[in-house]
């Protein structure tokens, strides 16, 4: 098999600091995914109990980034035109996460 060498393809010094920046964000979600997994984790482990601060506080945040969602889905759908009672493609459960 011959192998051809690589297409260059030019970038300006903020094409790559954007894409440099884009991947600082892409793991600092997937960190930040991990951590909340992990602490979700902990708390379905043990008794629940409505007196438990930490786990008062988790439920915030969680409804909290919930809401935040849902905003954003809304402006996204509200930018693209989307009707709220219009199908996408792909589904509800969908996600490119």
């Amino acid at each position: 098999m011959l192998r051809r060498p690589p297409t260059t393809i030019p970038l300006s010094d903020s094409d790559v600091q954007e894409i440099r920046d884009l991947v600082a964000d892409q793991k600092a979600l997937h960190e930040q995914k991990q951590k909340t997994l992990l602490q979700m984790k902990k708390i379905a482990e043990r008794p629940f109990t409505t007196n438990d601060p930490q786990a008062a506080a988790f439920l915030r945040m969680m409804s909290e980034r919930e809401k935040t969602r849902e905003r954003e889905k809304e402006e996204r759908n509200k930018r693209l035109g989307i009707s709220p009672g219009q199908s996408q493609a792909g589904g509800q459960g969908s996600s490119s996460s």
